[in-house]
């Protein structure tokens, strides 16, 4: 039988949460969809886990199993992408879980409208009970089907890249392959640069995955090397053809590289001209209607928030 959706999970040590991220899965799965866990060299017992809680589902081919030499997560998924083969890409990490309702919810809209992305909201909890639960909206716009021209900006705007928030088309991953290097925010130096090619892209209200706050993840423990990575994201976007969209994220990539440049009292990284180009950035009003308030204040005191943030910092 044909598979419509492959849902990827790369692991690394996910042994803690892993097992109850396949139960999520496993109980609304189909016969249309297939599972691909790409295990990056994990040290834990993580693959022993998962040949002793799913062997039926190994051996019925639901569940594809792949071992991979520690590349990171970007190359884990690619791995997972290459070995699927759904016509659509859903991405789950190894301690997140999908909601009730995910599976139907985006098969019916891939049979029934036939996009190219699917994007919908994501739940942050802190555990499997939902505890301490918020919604990270991605977008504003109502829920349809769009043309990305007609959404870009909000999407931008938003700015929340989140790989399992998403539903691809599989030959879109393809050609848009995550870095195969191991990379901070391999998703920020990815998913945007879809997002400027022209897709038909479906936009869901609901959040359809719980994103599991974990203190012990890259993005709360920051390092020098992610600030220049940002850094040099900053300029690969600023060599984009001028839009809208190219200059919101300017603006929020520059702060970002306050806030690391600061917390970190780094002294290599040319915050000067970074505030340099966000005050060229013409149309500031347009840019300030799609950016958040944090973001609104540095477009239009770029040095002003760059003394509070330090003097917060400092003291």
């Amino acid at each position: 039988m044909n598979k419509i959706l492959s849902i990827v999970i790369p692991n690394y040590n996910g042994v803690e949460f892993l097992h109850s991220c396949l139960e999520t899965i496993f109980a609304q799965v189909r016969d249309d969809c297939e599972v691909v866990l790409v295990d990056d060299g994990s040290t834990d017992e993580s693959v022993d886990v998962i040949h002793h809680a799913f062997p039926n589902m190994l051996a019925n081919g639901q569940l594809k199993l792949i071992s991979i030499e520690n590349s990171g997560p970007g190359e884990a998924r690619n791995v997972g992408v290459e070995a699927s083969c759904g016509t659509y890409i859903a991405f789950v990490d190894s301690d997140d879980f999908i909601l009730p309702g995910f599976i139907k919810r985006i098969l019916a809209i891939l049979q029934e409208k036939a996009p190219d992305i699917v994007q919908f909201n994501v739940l942050r909890v802190l555990d499997d009970k939902l505890t301490g639960q918020n919604i990270i909206p991605c977008h504003r716009m109502a829920e349809g089907l769009y043309y990305m021209d007609e959404v870009r900006a909000d999407i931008f705007g938003v700015g929340k890249w989140f790989p399992v928030s998403r539903v691809f088309s599989r030959n879109i991953i393809l050609k848009n392959p995550f870095p195969s290097e191991r990379v901070f925010y391999e998703d920020l130096l990815t998913l945007p640069f879809i997002f400027f090619q022209s897709f038909r892209i479906y936009l869901l209200p609901d959040p359809l995955i719980a994103y599991r706050d974990n203190p012990k993840g890259i993005t709360h423990n920051h390092k020098p090397e992610h600030a220049r990575t940002i850094l040099d994201h900053f300029y690969r976007v600023s060599g984009l053809p001028h839009s809208v969209a190219r200059d919101i994220m300017l603006v929020q990539i520059a702060r970002s590289i306050v806030f690391f440049t600061l917390e970190l009292k780094l002294r290599d990284i040319p915050l000067r001209d970074l505030r340099s180009q966000i005050r060229a950035l013409e149309n500031k009003q347009i840019l300030g209607s799609h950016l958040d308030w944090v973001d609104r204040f540095f477009l239009r005191y770029p040095l002003f928030y760059t003394a509070i943030d330090w003097g917060r910092k400092r003291f």
